[in-house]
């Protein structure tokens, strides 16, 4: 349609500044047409949400949210063409082998990726417990605010993007996953402590920060990671 031809051309035109963008650009294009076009074609006019899902944790990925090497950008787009694939295979093939990156591919990928930002991130977390305990908030400030790996905007994205590789089936929207779910129930209480520290209440951090602790061991479990326990050990 006309208005996705726009939003094409300005995708492409923002992506061709230098040889690398001119890559990514094309298969960000690819990546648009797949969830857009191809899927809506050959599985009909309510796509798949899993191939929906997986390309728009694709385009989160390269909308500048994390940064990725041309190594990892490479493996990347291997693991979406094999999505395309499974997009365009026949239901049934695609049902009967419980998904097609379900549990494969796609998992593995995301734990070799994603695993040891998720645990930076998390030791960072669990090392703010004394300091809170004390009633000094300087440490999970520092946390809250850093954006390097270790720190709470790199895990934002890390540690969704893992959850949403733990599926069983290629049909299951992502928020529907357990994984997510839990996920999502620490950034809740993570949420809490923010608010908590506007409005310099100490004892609300703490509990809430408490509460987080106990979301994010539920977590941890259902991305296979070792314990809060293990971790703080």
């Amino acid at each position: 349609s006309p208005t996705k031809g726009r939003k094409l051309q300005s995708t492409s035109r923002n992506c061709q500044t230098t040889p690398q963008g001119k890559m990514k650009s094309f298969y960000l294009l690819l990546a648009l047409i797949l969830r857009n076009e191809v899927v809506s074609a050959f599985v009909g006019t309510t796509p798949n949400a899993f191939n929906r899902g997986q390309v728009d944790v694709c385009l989160a990925e390269e909308s500048g949210d994390i940064s990725t090497s041309r190594r990892e950008w490479m493996r990347d787009v291997s693991i979406a063409a094999f999505g395309l694939g499974s997009a365009l295979s026949p239901p049934n093939i695609a049902q009967a082998s419980g998904g097609a990156t379900a549990g494969g591919a796609y998992l593995l990928s995301a734990k070799q990726r994603y695993n040891k930002r998720v645990t930076a991130s998390v030791q960072a977390f669990l090392a703010c417990s004394a300091s809170i305990e004390s009633g000094k908030l300087d440490s999970i400030k520092a946390f809250l605010a850093s954006e390097d790996e270790g720190g709470w905007k790199d895990v934002t994205t890390a540690g969704y993007l893992l959850a949403n590789a733990f599926r069983t089936n290629s049909t299951t929207a992502p928020d529907k996953l357990p994984s997510v779910k839990k996920w999502k129930a620490f950034v809740a209480e993570v949420e809490a402590i923010k608010k908590a520290l506007k409005k310099k209440d100490v004892k609300g951090v703490q509990s809430s920060y408490e509460t987080a602790v106990a979301a994010l061991d539920e977590y941890l479990s259902a991305v296979e990671l070792p314990s809060v326990i293990e971790m703080r050990g």
